[in-house]
């Protein structure tokens, strides 16, 4: 269980709905979708792992780059804390 902002979290659903649910099903809670589980993550992790990607220093799929690339530092605090909040 870990701290996380509820209206944050409710932003960070909208946001994963649109951009990342046709690969990681179901809040990212799926091993079976092979893209990596998200929900649940400890959260200055998921943090880390975002700006890795932001930098170019840990690689993503072609197809996930141009999503990555269009969230705003708010909407992956947003993320973070809607996949922070499964248990």
């Amino acid at each position: 269980t870990q701290e996380f902002d509820p209206a944050l979290a409710e932003k960070g659903e909208k946001i994963h709905e649109d951009s990342c649910k046709k690969c990681h099903a179901e809040g990212g809670s799926l091993a079976s979708d092979d893209s990596g589980i998200l929900a649940g993550q400890w959260m200055p992790y998921l943090e880390q792992a975002f700006k890795e990607f932001a930098s170019g220093e840990r690689p993503m799929v072609k197809k996930m780059k141009p999503k990555v690339e269009k969230l705003e530092p708010a909407d992956i605090e947003a993320l973070v804390n809607y996949y922070g909040s499964f248990k």
